[in-house]
């Protein structure tokens, strides 16, 4: 397959609610094609924090917390000024968090539409929700289990591989 662009980098975020009018980003992971990584914890105000937040997230968040302002700067320095594409497994929330971050939705270092990996699966024919399955990670020939769930670093690297696993196949 044919891509439109190599300039992706594999996203993910970690937050505190789903609901996006209660919801603070805790973490963000960025993963480079090349391999060169970025994990960012966040200093959160500890608004209200779902349940299975606090029971599936929180005790796994163990880095230094950084001010919002030294995260964006981070960000921009990590990502250039190229701008890649983001693409995510599901991007809805991840964009909406990531585009809070920065404030202005056209002010942040990525190109502005991100890519929503399920999505890909369904316009191949597959369920989008086979990021979820053994069965889709052994078809590619990928252990599931190296992989540390809900930590956004490990979500990135395990969605760059299925990604570049699963172009092989279509």
């Amino acid at each position: 397959m044919k891509h439109y662009s190599d300039n992706i980098i594999f996203f993910d975020t970690e937050f505190t609610h789903l609901d996006v009018n209660k919801g603070e980003l805790l973490s963000i992971g960025l993963l480079k094609q090349s391999g060169e990584e970025l994990y960012l914890e966040l200093e959160y105000e500890g608004k209200e924090v779902h349940p299975w937040v606090e029971d599936h997230v929180l005790p796994f968040l163990i880095g230094e917390k950084i001010k919002k302002e030294d995260a964006r700067m981070k960000l921009w320095e990590f990502v250039g000024e190229d701008k890649p594409y983001l693409m995510a497994y599901v991007n809805q929330f991840d964009a909406i968090y990531w585009y809070r971050l920065f404030a202005d939705p056209k002010d942040h270092p990525a190109f502005w539409i991100p890519i929503d990996f399920a999505s890909i699966l369904f316009a191949h024919g597959r369920d989008p929700e086979e990021m979820r399955k053994d069965s889709f990670f052994e078809e590619l020939g990928l252990d599931r289990t190296k992989y540390d769930h809900h930590n956004a670093l490990e979500d990135a690297k395990m969605l760059k591989d299925a990604y570049n696993e699963f172009v092989k196949i279509i």
